[in-house]
């Protein structure tokens, strides 16, 4: 019988990173800022720490596309 492979989350917060900026394009990071501070009000640490996952990846993705060409990230 195969074995699973590994459950890596970067997939799925990239994902859904990439379907936010999809969608919402610049007020993505906005978005994921105003559910970030939903969740702290609301006690819920396990949504923060999705939404910070996310926030990773727009931030990540959103920093590539304004690179310079030929820039390279570390």
């Amino acid at each position: 019988m195969q074995q699973p492979l590994p459950f890596d989350p970067n997939y799925y917060f990239s994902l859904v990173a990439d379907n936010l900026l999809k969608n919402f394009g610049d007020k993505a990071i906005g978005y994921a800022d105003h559910a970030l501070n939903k969740m702290k009000a609301i006690g819920d640490d396990e949504g923060f720490n999705i939404w910070v996952e996310i926030h990773a990846q727009l931030t990540n993705k959103s920093a590539i596309g304004t690179l310079p060409a030929g820039a390279t990230m570390h």
